[in-house]
């Protein structure tokens, strides 16, 4: 496994995984409404490259091809963090959020935000995340949660 730096490239892959992580992966959190209109926020390739060309962007590869990836805006909110459904309980996302934290701290970051599905909300607990609230968001008339998490990873001197 190896974690890199994102190129324009990936955005195809990166949006198949984004889709499969959410149509199947939050399948038991959202119903199949909810996850239609989440899905649809990055429709294909170039959606997702214009999500991602301003943000930082890590993303996780093997032999296979790729296997997830993160994002981060300049105000220190993750953006995305979604893996392969099959990478699932492997470890993948947990080294995909280590990396972004160590990124993270590289640029001066001392806050972290992020608005968390129902199954990254005990991910990002489990890794220290404090939760804040819960939100409600309406996407394409469909109504769906997420929850606000922050996390200090450094004090600020």
């Amino acid at each position: 496994m190896r974690i890199r730096d994102y190129v324009p490239a990936d955005a195809d892959g990166l949006a198949g995984i984004f889709r499969a992580a959410v149509l199947e992966g939050s399948a038991p959190h959202y119903s199949a409404e909810q996850r239609a209109a989440w899905a649809a926020r990055i429709a294909d390739g170039a959606a997702m490259h214009a999500r991602l060309k301003d943000q930082t962007c890590l993303v996780v590869e093997d032999e296979s091809g790729l296997l997830g990836f993160t994002a981060l805006t300049a105000r220190g909110h993750v953006d995305m963090l979604f893996v392969r459904p099959d990478q699932r309980r492997t470890g993948t996302a947990r080294a995909l959020h280590d990396a972004l934290l160590a990124r993270a701290a590289d640029l001066g970051h001392v806050r972290l935000t992020v608005h968390a599905s129902h199954l990254a909300r005990r991910f990002l607990a489990k890794r220290g995340w404090r939760f804040e609230h819960t939100e409600q968001v309406t996407l394409d008339g469909v109504r769906l949660e997420h929850h606000l998490m922050t996390l200090q990873f450094m004090n600020p001197s």
